[in-house]
């Protein structure tokens, strides 16, 4: 019997992380991945997206019984991922517990302090992990394993760091184990969200971080051929439309972006992507641009983090201020979106400079703004400088969202309240311009973005804990409860029909019969995920179905029904959903080649019209999937020679 490992994710939560979405645990599909090619049976428990507390982690560990149980840690996350390992020690003792992630890797000694932690995997993990259950089923040492630290006795021992992976496009995944049903983008309705790695590592020196130090300032590119077909997989086998691109550095290659851009666009699969990149890459790449609106990326985070230059230089962010401008310019007239941070509570933060971020930050006007509270991670190269105002050693607080440095010149609590009021300022004013814009789906992407985060958990938590609801924070919540409002109201529907024909050189009965058969239709018809739940095993007028379709990028769900199946002549079909369509497909001809007519009848309720595109959208795609749909049917029927 094939020995067990669980994975579980710490049951965290500040508000922040997700806000927008729940986020598949991409190191755990990895490591997944790499423990299962040796042998090993992986299972992945995703408590924190499941929203599962201690109670149900015991039940998960007791009803898989596992030989293993890994959990892996960011500073904010450590406390929880420890309590996990602490948890199974007390449901098993004889099982072994490791955990990895950033903290560990720096922290193991900390880490191991507790005896609960048997391992900690240092470093890249998946040849590492994959080593130790190896050393460990056949009876091993562990110090002959690279990139771990253990006791041994009393004493800790690390051994020497392994070296990072070379070829990243070899890494094997366990996609099939993720369930897929709780992973959604919250701000695009319907959607199924995903994420692709397709480079690793950060070669910049920005003193507050720890992913240069972690990754030893280096940067490792997957090629963009695996890349994108790791990409096509998600999209075609489980519905993935909204991709988060989770690098440090995506763009570091020009070459390599751009050809993984045009790889894209040639796929043309209809999907969502969200990324970050640093500000100077988008101003080199600005006769680029239109590539990665096309390639469907529609949401780019570029970290500015200060306003001025001299806050820039002490945190060694090697970019001027006026590069941050120029790329938030350029992504905006590529039609694209927006987001960046700016950190506050640095030790000589006073409220003067907190009203000069938030004036700049204005000026700089991203879609999405975020300020944050500066952390000290313990393994950060600022941590020595700031360790004199360190407020607390609490690592929960360590999260970007509550402050723990006190600024010689302000409080803890007045840090607090200048992050509230710089969102409610921003916003405020940001709300303003949204209900101008006359893109409609930016519009409605931007107000179902800020709803999220004036009514998240981290600003709802700070606002009780420091007593009230201030007016003006107050007023904005009213607002966009007034827009969305708005946005419910009934519209006018758009009804419309599309009708084209084709010339087939194979017989009608034969093209009838391809057309009519269901398990050609995913074929066919580009935009048909998938067919399922037929009632009758022969095709006739009022068979029923349920079926998934995609357009826009998302992932639409419904039921349909054959309403006409005269055979040679006519079959039609109607379906149910966010959409009801009907297609008519009429056929004449004789035994060399048959005249294929085609007819799309839609309808658009008003509800959705004008929230993820306008008509001229929605005609220009069904008028595309006509012409796809004809000589899809003409290239295989006649290639096939049916």
């Amino acid at each position: 019997m094939k020995k067990k490992i669980l994975f579980i994710t710490p049951p965290y939560h500040c508000g922040v992380v997700e806000v927008a979405g729940h986020w598949v645990p991409l190191t755990f599909v990895y490591l997944a991945g790499a423990v299962r090619e040796a042998g090993f049976e992986p299972v992945i428990y995703d408590a924190m997206t499941k929203r599962h507390g201690f109670k149900e982690i015991k039940k998960k560990i007791s009803e898989e019984k596992p030989d293993y149980v890994a959990a892996t840690a960011i500073t904010s996350t450590v406390f929880d991922a420890l309590e996990i390992l602490k948890t199974a020690k007390e449901i098993k003792p004889g099982i072994t517990t490791i955990i990895g992630g950033v903290h560990p890797h720096f922290m193991y000694k900390e880490m191991l302090e507790n005896k609960f932690v048997d391992y900690v995997v240092r470093g890249e993990g998946e040849e590492t992990i994959k080593e130790l259950l190896l050393c460990l089923s056949k009876g091993g040492d562990p110090a002959d394993v690279k990139g771990i630290a253990y006791r041994s006795g009393q004493k800790i021992t690390a051994t020497p760091p392994r070296q990072f992976i070379q070829d990243l496009d070899k890494l094997p995944t366990a996609w099939d184990l993720v369930e897929w049903k709780d992973y959604r983008y919250f701000v695009i309705p319907k959607s199924r969200l995903g994420s692709v790695s397709t480079s690793r590592g950060c070669s910049h020196d920005c003193t507050f971080c720890s992913q240069q130090k972690f990754w030893h300032q280096s940067w490792r590119g997957r090629t963009p051929e695996s890349a994108v077909k790791e990409i096509e997989h998600l999209a075609k086998t489980y519905g993935v439309n909204v991709f988060l691109i989770p690098d440090e550095h995506p763009t570091h290659d020009r070459a390599r972006w751009e050809r993984l851009l045009d790889l894209l666009i040639e796929k043309d699969l209809g999907i969502y992507l969200l990324m970050e990149t640093r500000a100077e890459d988008i101003v080199r790449d600005k006769d680029l641009l239109w590539k990665y609106k096309k390639a469907g990326v529609i949401h780019i985070y570029i970290g500015v983090e200060a306003t001025d230059q001299e806050t820039l230089d002490l945190i060694k962010k090697d970019v001027k201020v006026e590069i941050g401008l120029d790329a938030i310019r350029l992504i905006h007239e590529h039609g694209m979106i927006t987001e960046t941070s700016f950190l506050l509570g640095f030790p000589h933060e006073t409220k003067k400079s907190v009203a000069k971020t938030l004036k700049l930050s204005k000026i700089y006007n991203p879609d999405f703004a975020h300020y944050l509270a500066l952390a000290p991670w313990p393994y950060a190269d600022m941590y020595k400088e700031l360790l004199p105002y360190i407020a607390t050693k609490d690592y929960r607080k360590y999260n970007l969202i509550d402050p723990v440095i006190k600024p010689e010149k302000m409080s803890l609590k007045a840090v607090d309240w200048a992050i509230i009021d710089c969102y409610r300022s921003f916003y405020m004013g940001k709300l303003k311009e949204i209900l101008t814009m006359k893109d409609p789906f930016k519009k409605r992407y931007l107000l179902v973005s800020m709803k999220l985060i004036m009514n998240s958990s981290f600003i709802v938590d700070k606002l009780g804990s420091l007593g009230m609801m201030p007016p003006q924070v107050q007023e904005l919540m009213n607002k966009l409860k007034t827009e969305e409002a708005e946005e419910e109201k009934p519209a006018q529907e758009l009804t419309s029909k599309i009708s084209m024909s084709v010339k087939i050189s194979a017989p009608v009965g034969k093209v009838f019969d391809y057309v009519t058969n269901p398990e050609n239709w995913t074929r066919y018809v580009t935009s048909l995920v998938d067919v399922r739940n037929l009632s009758t095993k022969t095709v006739k007028a009022g068979m029923t179905f349920e079926w998934t379709y995609r357009m826009l990028g998302m992932n639409m769900d419904g039921k349909g029904r054959i309403t006409e199946f005269h055979k040679d002549k006519k079959f039609a079909m109607q379906m149910e959903g966010s959409f009801p369509i009907r297609e008519v497909y009429f056929f004449s001809g004789d035994s060399k080649a048959t005249t294929l007519t085609f007819e799309i009848h839609y309808e658009v309720p008003g509800k959705v019209l004008g929230v993820i595109a306008n008509r001229l959208v929605i005609e220009k795609l069904n008028r595309k999937e006509a012409v796809a749909v004809l000589k899809k049917v003409k290239d295989i029927c006649e290639a096939e020679n049916i």
